[in-house]
């Protein structure tokens, strides 16, 4: 078993507090027991007082079990493995940081504005605050990190697990590689190193740097880069007026900052020249670290090279399993109300002992199992709505989720849902597959039920075989949705597109006894040119079918 949020375990030194409470709670309880017991007659006085006195203990230990299994659902619990659909954009990003000692000078501002002096950072906290934010708007990309000051490493490799990402961000600082001097050459070598030709995607790095360099040609490594197809972005960090560069005091340093050989403190500027001309020349983009939208400037820039998510197999990970503690602790919370002490019971009630409590608790086993039973009905279909949800603004990766674990609850809806999820990815042979999978989970049930969805899958189905170029198969799909809703124009419609489809498709081409097609006959007339012609036909004659009349919005796509 793991847990998502391990820390709010800290909740447990709550107990600490109630324990004492609900001591005093009980002592308090029981004198008020004693006073009430003491009005029944004195044959049943000893039987009712004891029942009190159970009944209170139960109850407190109902709530500390709701509240514990509270804390538990809190901490996110996963147990078991599921399977769920793995979608990532083909594009992978190294941000390359320069650790060199001017990205020390405290010339940066947290956000562009009239802020005082004091409120300065550095050029290398300001690079972070990016580079954080930046990696944890990107998502499913693939990111990497590489280092340099004298020399360029490649620290982080290429990954898509941002946690790691961001735990080695927080902890970089300029110490990090050992070195002197700036050599931006070798860092964007590094960083350009880590892309494989094995693994096809958009490549991109990220430059964090003031854009000094004292050895190597950076040039050079931009035009290796744009060669390579890698685009080089650059963030400019400081200020075009720069500052004096910070050190360790010492005899040759006593105010902490590089000196000249002339006694004169050492002014470094941003470079943002050589930083623009070498993200055009690779298609990358130039940007201003003191600009408040920097992290949305890049963002854009990534999301650019590859704007749509594909599906790329499926992942292995540990279910989540908060919502059973979550019902539970409502269970025990229940029993604890129920339990609790209640004035207004009738005297005949503790008469009869134990026999009460055996019925109630049968009651509360007969309470939970219903629902139980009803919660996991109405999980199903909550799990439904937040996949909607998800898909109606393009989030994918989380419908197809949400989809995957409403499978165990709702299984037609789930499976159509699921199916029209691959379609808008365009994964047509999958969403057939989940389409058969809803068709198949509803034929024990009368025709009668569920009207609309066994529509929707064969008109769906139909308009994924008309994609396909299977017009035959198009035609039984859409034929079976009129069998169930006759009224729909746009099933009708599509319908005679594919018959006419059918009807226009050039025969077969003759061969000749060797084998070869016969001149003038190379089949190139295929479904293309039959729309073609199609809509030509019907932009000089006015349609005839009168149940078309006055139709200008219909709920599916007409070819």
């Amino acid at each position: 078993m793991t847990f998502d949020n391990p820390g709010a375990f800290v909740l447990f030194f709550l107990f600490l507090v109630f324990i004492p409470f609900l001591i005093i709670r009980y002592r308090k309880g029981r004198q008020r027991a004693t006073l009430f017991a003491a009005a029944a007659p004195s044959h049943e006085r000893k039987a009712l007082l004891s029942e009190l006195r159970r009944r209170m203990v139960i109850a407190d230990i109902f709530f500390m079990l709701f509240f514990g299994l509270l804390v538990i659902a809190l901490a996110g619990p996963r147990w078991g493995v599921r399977i769920v659909a793995d979608h990532r954009r083909g594009v992978d990003v190294v941000l390359a940081f320069d650790l060199s000692r001017s990205m020390n000078v405290r010339d940066c501002f947290p956000q562009r504005g009239q802020l005082p002096v004091q409120d300065r950072i550095s050029r290398m906290e300001r690079g972070m605050v990016i580079a954080r934010e930046l990696t944890t708007a990107l998502g499913d990309v693939r990111l990497g990190i590489a280092i340099g000051k004298g020399r360029g490493v490649l620290a982080v490799p290429l990954t898509h697990d941002s946690d790691m990402i961001l735990n080695f961000l927080y902890s970089l600082d300029s110490q990090a590689i050992t070195g002197g001097g700036t050599n931006l050459e070798s860092l964007v070598t590094a960083a350009s190193g880590s892309f494989q030709d094995s693994v096809p995607s958009r490549r991109a790095v990220i430059l964090f740097s003031d854009g000094e360099a004292h050895s190597g040609s950076f040039q050079g490594a931009v035009e290796k880069a744009r060669k390579a197809g890698i685009a080089i972005s650059a963030v400019g960090l400081g200020s075009d007026e720069g500052g004096p560069v910070p050190v360790e005091k010492g005899p040759g340093a006593s105010d902490g900052f590089l000196l000249t050989e002339d006694g004169i403190p050492v002014i470094s500027a941003r470079q943002a020249d050589s930083l623009r001309n070498g993200a055009g020349k690779t298609g990358g983009v130039y940007v201003d670290g003191g600009r408040n939208d920097a992290v949305q400037a890049l963002l854009s820039f990534v999301n650019s090279l590859s704007a749509e998510s594909r599906l790329s197999g499926y992942r292995r990970e540990a279910n989540p399993r908060w919502q059973i503690f979550v019902l539970a602790a409502m269970a025990f919370l229940g029993g604890s109300r129920i339990m609790g002490f209640s004035r207004r019971s009738h005297r005949r009630q503790y008469a009869k002992g134990e026999s009460s409590g055996k019925k109630a608790l049968l009651l509360s086993v007969l309470f939970c199992g219903v629902f139980f039973n009803s919660c996991d009905r109405v999980q199903g279909k909550l799990l439904i709505m937040e996949g909607n949800f998800f898909n109606a603004r393009g989030f994918h990766t989380e419908a197809i989720s949400s989809y995957l674990r409403a499978l165990d609850h709702e299984t037609p809806y789930a499976e159509y849902a699921l199916g029209s999820a691959y379609f808008a990815l365009e994964e047509g042979s999958a969403a057939l597959e989940r389409y058969e999978a809803a068709e198949k989970s509803l034929r024990d049930l009368r025709p009668e039920y569920h009207a609309e969805l066994r529509y929707r899958i064969y008109y769906n189905r139909g308009i994924i075989y008309f994609e396909k170029g299977d017009y035959e198969d198009a035609v039984r799909s859409f034929r079976e949705a009129l069998k169930i809703d006759g009224s729909r124009i746009d099933a009708k419609r599509n319908l005679e597109l594919s018959l006419l489809t059918i009807a226009r498709s050039p025969p077969p081409a003759p061969v000749s006894p060797q084998g070869r097609p016969e001149s003038g006959a190379t089949g190139s007339d295929g479904g293309g040119s039959v729309l073609f012609e199609y809509l030509t036909a019907k932009e000089h004659e006015q349609w005839k079918s009168r149940e078309w009349t006055g139709e200008s919005d219909f709920s599916g796509p007409d070819y």
